[in-house]
């Protein structure tokens, strides 16, 4: 009862569990990615974690009515899969089966994205909770880019015009890394959404090689690695590139990754596979890639420790981080 005081303390323990999370990093159970049936958490230690446990069957319509599109502390932003305009919407904490609807931010959108924010509020679990979020909206509407915020009350804030992303046509969608989003708008520039905020910055797009700006084939993307840093990923002639930030801002070259190399000993291999580029079918630390020009035979890279493995099937363009709900359920022993 003393220590179980002494944590509560006159603030009810939320300075406590807040300095407890600015020491210790989230649990990290496993990633969601997109599959023909809905989204399918797969876990960090299946030995440990039972995926069944973070099943979205609870979903309206199941969970094959859905997709994920983005991840933020223990919530995942949906949107549905059956759809003619702007999507339907639900914003859900998969290991307490809780979700709620969203409605859409205008009439007569004509495309669009949506990401996460941090909620304004602070409570003890820290930034973002089903009772404390945002979802910004980015989407065209008269020829024009504009953002709007919907709060944790369902209530869409004034539309902007976002002049950071001009249009969704030259934009590509690298992915999120670091607690934020990142896009490169075609002509050099690089542009970040913070997800704490909601606020975009751009700057000058680093030199990292050729750029491939079809969406269906682009080649390179940004990810995180364990170390919580955003790195920029990129394939060409079948060599992966890694980029990481420097405390100026600046990207430099990390490491360079041959793949056939890196594949030489994997069953299956052929030279041939190596003669042009390879596909990327998964981005993440875990990259998935098949040869572009041959017959399916996808492989994975460890990102950070290099290690080659056979990928029985991709997971989709993009995996995306689930923590587990903070604060935790604390139970007292008072005998």
């Amino acid at each position: 009862m003393r220590w179980r005081r002494a944590i509560a303390g006159a603030d009810a323990g939320a300075g406590f569990l807040r300095r407890y999370r600015s020491v210790h990093a989230p649990t990290v159970p496993g990633h969601y990615h997109n599959s023909s049936t809905g989204p399918v958490l797969s876990p960090s230690s299946p030995s440990t974690v039972d995926a069944h446990r973070f099943s979205l069957d609870f979903l309206p319509g199941g969970a094959e009515s859905w997709t994920v599109v983005d991840s933020r502390g223990s919530l995942l932003l949906l949107w549905g899969r059956r759809r003619t305009c702007f999507p339907d919407m639900v914003i859900c904490e998969p290991l307490t089966r809780r979700f709620e609807i969203i409605p859409p931010p205008a009439e007569h959108i004509d495309e669009g994205c949506c990401y996460l924010i941090d909620g304004l509020a602070l409570e003890p679990g820290g930034r973002i909770s089903m009772s404390n979020f945002r979802v910004l909206c980015l989407f065209r509407r008269d020829g024009a880019m504009c953002t709007a915020m919907l709060t944790a009350r369902f209530l869409w804030g004034e539309q902007n015009i976002c002049h950071a992303v001009p249009n969704l046509h030259s934009t590509i969608i690298m992915g999120p890394a670091g607690g934020k989003w990142y896009f490169c708008v075609r002509g050099g520039i690089l542009v970040e959404l913070d997800g704490s905020t909601g606020d975009f910055t751009s700057s000058v797009f680093p030199d990292i090689g050729v750029m491939d700006f079809d969406m269906e084939t682009c080649n390179f993307f940004v990810t995180e690695f364990r170390d919580g840093k955003p790195r920029i990923i990129t394939e060409v002639n079948s060599i992966v590139e890694v980029f990481g930030r420097l405390d100026s801002g600046e990207w430099a070259l990390e490491k360079s990754i041959l793949l056939w190399e890196a594949t030489s000993g994997l069953p299956g291999y052929k030279d041939r596979f190596f003669s042009h580029y390879q596909e990327i079918l998964t981005r993440g630390i875990g990259i998935i890639l098949s040869p572009q020009f041959a017959e399916p035979w996808p492989y994975s890279i460890d990102l950070e420790t290099m290690e080659a493995k056979e990928a029985t099937a991709d997971m989709g363009p993009r995996v995306y981080q689930y923590e587990l709900p903070w604060p935790p359920a604390l139970h007292a022993h008072l005998d």
